[in-house]
């Protein structure tokens, strides 16, 4: 990373952790936590209703050890899927965070474009079966390669998190065309930023409020790009 980027990177981290302190942003990670909660406590509630409480055998003893096991099961599974919960709540709240931001550091700025619940939809979708469907490919590699299986986590999720949450950003500000000619000019520096999202997000406890971070974060990161692109900065 180039040594003026790497500075413009850690003030911009820290602004994005700045940001958690706005109220027009805590709502969100409040929110957030919440509903994903509830979503777990109520998957749980429906595999544990749909997959136990069944006599197969006929020992009681026997039933109720495989009811045990398999209510240890569906917590391993409520722990793996918590943070694609999470971060599928929290992406209906992200323009929310992204306009708290440029209203505070970049408030000459005109209006941003309205980005219809459609697009925010698509946005959502795309980014979530990709997320899903690519690391179940990996999933091999991960159980294989211990030891340099974070170091492609990092890269997979860095690379998607990156475009992701610059497509987050600049489709309020830009035209699909020039929005992906942006990108695929800068297409090092994106990548880069989602690189240390995807470091971040493997930190317990701080990956709770990283999907607000990194929307933050990138949004300094965007307009880093754009005003230097338009010959802003």
């Amino acid at each position: 990373m180039p040594p003026n980027e790497a500075v413009h990177s850690a003030g911009a981290l820290v602004r994005a952790f700045g940001i958690l302190f706005n109220p027009r942003v805590a709502w969100v990670v409040i929110a957030s936590l919440v509903l994903t909660l509830l979503a777990l406590f109520g998957l749980w509630k429906l595999l544990g209703w749909l997959l136990t409480g069944f006599d197969f055998l006929s020992w009681a003893w026997a039933n109720w050890i495989i009811d045990k096991l398999t209510g240890l099961a569906i917590f391993v599974t409520m722990l793996l899927v918590a943070p694609a919960v999470l971060l599928m709540i929290t992406g209906f709240f992200l323009t929310y965070v992204v306009a708290a931001v440029e209203r505070r550091h970049y408030a000459d700025l005109p209006e941003a474009r309205d980005v219809s619940i459609r697009e925010d939809l698509i946005y959502l979708a795309r980014f979530t079966s990709l997320l899903l469907l690519l690391n179940l490919l990996v999933l091999p590699l991960y159980l294989l390669l211990p030891g340099i299986n974070f170091l492609i986590s990092w890269t997979l999720n860095g690379y998607l998190t990156g475009r992701e949450y610059y497509d987050l950003v600049a489709m309020r500000r830009l035209e699909n065309r020039t929005r992906h000619a942006l990108r695929r000019d800068n297409a090092g520096r994106v990548f880069r930023s989602g690189f240390v999202i995807a470091i971040l997000m493997t930190v317990p406890i701080l990956n709770l409020v990283m999907p607000v971070v990194a929307a933050a974060y990138m949004t300094h990161v965007f307009h880093a790009i754009w005003q230097r692109e338009e010959g802003i900065a």
